[in-house]
């Protein structure tokens, strides 16, 4: 989610918890920044999209780690506001804090929240990246005169339903997916939330041969391929293994595709991030070229554009 997201959400949770809105609240605070403090990760941009993207949503999404995110707004509040609940502030800085990761567990970029016990990225598959029902919750509970109209206990209702729906959605796409692939030996099947549209999926499955990449419409009930990709064999697979990019990829995300062409007596590999496809393509791409003594020749991420040139 995005930090605006999260802060929104922060600032209704304050609310619902009987918290007055006001800037001289240290709880109302606490429980905002604890919201956005676990995409403080951001600094790592100073040193470039690729070292922001290998480090956002690892160490510092961590479940171990919230608890020290706490502790610290809380002591710096009590620095600024002198006398604070203590106790109380520190209990809405957590639950800020658990509402960034229990939303960044719900789309398909996950986190690693187990870390340094597992570096898995536990993700949910359930949300979009921006969603607008999330937004529209939240309004609900700090605009005035929508609060006063609809009680706590229906927004908190409605957020429960809306994720039942999303979950019996996913369920309904993998089922129509599982029919229309019923005669074929599947290795693998995802499905995830669109980059837009609350009513469409993506889904990604593979077998010994090739990915099928595709896009399903709940309502009304739409079914498209948008690409197929050969699977390579598995000598080129191992001639890129242990390369910088096939390292960062394997990190950087559990859905990625391995291309190989050659070209002017190198092996050219390009990788594809599979997460997200929007305006005709995937966001996420890096190449590596190897010399016919396998050494590494050129080694380049493409984040957000293939135009983009991110040495490793």
């Amino acid at each position: 989610m995005d930090p605006i997201t999260h802060a929104v959400v922060g600032l209704s949770i304050a609310v619902l918890g009987g918290e007055p809105m006001t800037l001289s609240n240290p709880a109302l605070i606490g429980c905002i920044a604890g919201a956005v403090i676990p995409d403080g990760d951001i600094i790592m941009q100073i040193k470039g999209d690729y070292a922001y993207l290998k480090n956002h949503r690892g160490m510092s999404h961590s479940l171990p780690i919230m608890p020290i995110y706490a502790l610290a707004i809380t002591s710096v509040l009590w620095l600024l506001f002198g006398s604070i609940a203590f106790w109380k502030v520190l209990l809405f800085s957590i639950a800020g804090c658990l509402s960034h990761i229990a939303l960044d567990i719900m789309n398909s970029y996950g986190a690693q929240v187990l870390w340094p016990f597992s570096p898995k990225r536990i993700t949910l598959d359930l949300l979009l990246i921006y969603d607008p029902m999330i937004i529209i919750l939240s309004l609900l509970t700090i605009i005035p005169k929508t609060r006063n109209l609809v009680p706590a206990a229906v927004v908190i209702a409605v957020f429960a339903f809306y994720l039942a729906a999303r979950y019996m959605m996913k369920r309904m796409v993998k089922a129509l997916i599982m029919e229309q692939y019923s005669g074929r030996k599947l290795t693998y099947l995802r499905v995830l939330p669109s980059m837009i549209g609350l009513i469409k999926w993506h889904f990604i499955l593979a077998d010994e041969h090739e990915k099928i990449i595709g896009e399903v419409n709940v309502f009304p009930r739409y079914f498209r391929v948008i690409k197929v990709l050969k699977t390579i064999d598995s000598q080129l697979r191992d001639m890129v293994t242990g390369t910088p990019v096939a390292e960062f990829f394997s990190e950087f995300t559990p859905i990625y595709h391995i291309a190989c062409e050659q070209d002017a007596g190198h092996y050219v590999f390009r990788f594809i991030d599979l997460r997200y496809y929007i305006a005709k393509d995937f966001l996420h791409h890096a190449t590596a070229v190897l010399n016919h003594d396998l050494e590494v020749v050129t080694s380049l991420f493409h984040p957000y554009h293939k135009g983009r040139n991110v040495e490793i």
